[in-house]
């Protein structure tokens, strides 16, 4: 007990924290390729799933979309002249779901991806959307919570799924400007190995590349929409 002003007034008990959320989602069943077709369109486009397991999107900062911005208008202008000299069909979207796999239930969701266009009848969610199979380009712009997940946990997982080039978008402290942009290249033993790397301070390009399509862009580019 504890006196006020002369009266006797009962200590405050602090409150128990609420973990049921955290009980409710440690309950929850693994996701599946049904199930998500089922979620609601809100909640759907809040995840990503990793081997049946739910994975929390984060909204990215505003140099965060500056940059992918600057990048899809690059990369859709060299696909768009792609097609036109080679009579082939690509699509580049931003934040479009790609699925890895159907069991256990894997898609990702990358900043960028370059696919080629889809001819066959798939319905529900998955309409106009690329499997691992499709996708010849998958692009992360590396934000300060996806470190770890895009330098290492996404670098295995895009290898494994027969994704042939993975470009790696570093920022300023995590944030924007663009200062670094790593290109992998799928190998025969099914990992990735660089095929340059580029960087602010030393190149004048960000991206000059030749495989699987001809892409140039320039820092200065890059910075178009900050």
């Amino acid at each position: 007990m504890s006196r006020v002003a002369g009266n006797l007034t009962p200590m405050a008990t602090p409150e128990a924290p609420d973990w049921s959320w955290l009980r409710a989602a440690a309950q929850a069943p693994e996701m599946t390729l049904d199930l998500y077709e089922e979620l609601p369109e809100d909640l759907a486009g809040r995840i990503e799933v990793s081997d049946g397991s739910v994975v929390i999107c984060h909204s990215p900062s505003d140099k965060h979309l500056a940059v992918q911005h600057a990048l899809l208008n690059a990369l859709a202008e060299a696909a768009r002249k792609h097609d036109q000299r080679t009579g082939t069909c690509h699509r580049v979207r931003a934040d479009i779901d790609v699925l890895l796999t159907e069991v256990p239930f894997h898609f990702r969701r990358p900043d960028l991806t370059l696919f080629r266009c889809l001819d066959d009848p798939r319905r529900g969610r998955w309409q106009g959307k690329p499997t691992a199979a499709d996708t010849l380009i998958v692009i992360e712009i590396v934000s300060p919570g996806s470190v770890s997940d895009d330098l290492l946990v996404k670098r295995v997982r895009y290898a494994r799924a027969g994704i042939g080039f993975y470009w790696i978008i570093r920022l300023a402290q995590n944030d924007g400007p663009a200062v670094s942009v790593e290109r992998l290249r799928l190998t025969s033993d099914g990992a990735y190995a660089m095929e340059q790397v580029t960087f602010r301070k030393k190149d004048i390009l960000a991206i000059d590349a030749i495989d699987p399509i001809e892409v140039t862009a320039t820092w200065e580019q890059l910075d178009e929409w900050l």
